[in-house]
């Protein structure tokens, strides 16, 4: 099993594992074929609970929604890593971005199994949406950009494009709409939103400065 997170991972950490998606994805990821990933494994046990008879939540909908934005983002992150073989700093910094964006990923399944066992904060019910179809639009734009190829320039824009949307803003408020147990512990295994914008914001500073690239008005 590859991915964010590995086999290894799993084996050193049951008890988390069991906790946050239950025993059936404990075993699964044990079991687990070497190009399976631990996303994938969560996705397809969660697929399974929906289809069990239960209460349809507008804020599940909501949750599977911005997981699959997440998916979108660390896929553009991906064909960008791609774009870059002769220059490894861009080629690393685009290949973390991926292991951050499908961790945000399974932090948001865990998010969607809690809300379906009725454990939510009450201000998550107002969460308030009104600019998801311009998120959707942005994302499609960028990843047509990404399967043409562009320069490093304008993939580090797109970086910043991305990363100042509502796709973070979002991830955290859902991130905390729900009662979770163990919390803390769960989450180190991530890199979540101030940590991730830091990199980000890092990361595109060095690359400009190495390459000389500057900033456009």
């Amino acid at each position: 099993m590859q991915g964010v997170i590995t086999k290894g991972q799993v084996l050193a950490h049951p008890v988390v594992i069991v906790e946050s998606f239950g025993v059936k994805v404990l075993l699964r990821a044990l079991f687990a074929n070497a190009e399976e990933t631990f996303l994938e494994i969560v996705s397809r046990c969660d697929e399974e609970e929906a289809h069990r008879g239960m209460a349809d939540i507008d804020l599940v909908r909501t949750v599977k929604r911005f997981i699959l934005f997440e998916n979108q983002v660390g896929e553009v992150y991906r064909r960008l890593s791609r774009q870059f073989p002769e220059l490894t700093g861009a080629t690393k910094f685009f290949t973390t971005l991926v292991s951050h964006e499908e961790g945000h990923a399974i932090v948001l399944s865990r998010v969607r199994r809690e809300i379906r066992r009725g454990r939510l904060w009450e201000h998550s019910r107002a969460l308030h949406l009104a600019k998801v179809e311009e998120l959707e639009d942005k994302l499609r734009a960028y990843e047509g950009e990404v399967q043409r190829s562009v320069r490093l320039a304008r993939a580090l824009e797109i970086v910043e494009g991305i990363e100042a949307s509502e796709v973070n803003a979002v991830f955290d408020t859902l991130n905390r709409s729900v009662d979770m147990r163990s919390r803390a512990r769960f989450e180190r295994f991530f890199v979540l939103t101030q940590r991730h914008l830091r990199y980000c914001t890092e990361g595109v500073r060095a690359l400009r400065m190495q390459h000389g690239i500057a900033l456009t008005s």
